[in-house]
């Protein structure tokens, strides 16, 4: 499942909320293997092409049984599915505007993390990497923080298309708030943005003389 993007996660979670009450809660009351089945091969065929069926098959499984009310609440129908899935391509469009908007005015990290949020949002929505692309063409990648050095760059955290306080968890154990307003070194961290910050570190890393300290998973500042 460490293969698994956090979009492909986020696909496997709307087709168990739009499907897995008509298969285990409807009148062949599937059990839950069966459940898994039917989800797996009948409305993820795409991803099961790209990781392999076992893996989604897990996937399923596991979301399943992190959120076992899924499978118990109404069944959905056909009009029910489709105003879901019309509210999430929304909200992805309306990030792509933002993100265009920022690309427009020569701000590519917010672009890609608006971009990172529309896929997030309407995983099948559109082609995302054709987006990034874009952003790439126009702005060659930033050479990464001199960590010994003393001119830190910094950028803006940006607010949500539609802001929401707070906006989001930082880190694996929770540990601080992400919200507009929150400052990044720029830096060649294994997270891109620090919503998606996975860190476990506690104690942080600490850049130019000891002057800042920083989450090692993402940047953000918390000095």
């Amino acid at each position: 499942m460490s293969s698994l993007s956090r979009a492909d996660r986020i696909t496997i979670a709307h087709v168990c909320q739009d499907w897995a009450p008509n298969y285990y809660n409807g009148p062949f009351n599937f059990s839950i293997d069966n459940t898994v089945r039917y989800l797996a091969d009948g409305h993820l065929e795409a991803l099961t092409d790209r990781h392999g069926r076992d893996t989604i098959w897990r996937a399923v499984a596991a979301h399943l049984a992190a959120h076992p009310h899924t499978l118990t609440a109404p069944r959905t129908t056909q009009a029910l599915r489709d105003q879901r899935r019309a509210e999430r391509d929304a909200r992805a469009a309306a990030h792509l505007d933002a993100a265009r908007d920022h690309h427009r005015r020569d701000l590519p990290y917010e672009a890609l993390a608006l971009i990172d949020r529309a896929e997030l949002r309407s995983p099948s929505f559109d082609n995302f990497d054709r987006f990034r692309a874009s952003v790439h063409r126009k702005f060659p990648p930033y050479p990464p923080t001199n960590l010994a050095g003393t001119e830190l760059r910094y950028r803006h955290t940006l607010p949500l298309a539609r802001p929401t306080a707070p906006v989001a968890f930082h880190g694996a154990l929770e540990q601080q708030w992400v919200y507009p307003g929150r400052q990044v070194i720029v830096g060649p961290w294994p997270a891109p943005t620090p919503e998606q910050c996975t860190a476990v570190e506690q104690d942080g890393l600490w850049l130019d003389e000891e002057t800042a300290l920083v989450c090692p998973g993402c940047g953000l500042d918390m000095t």
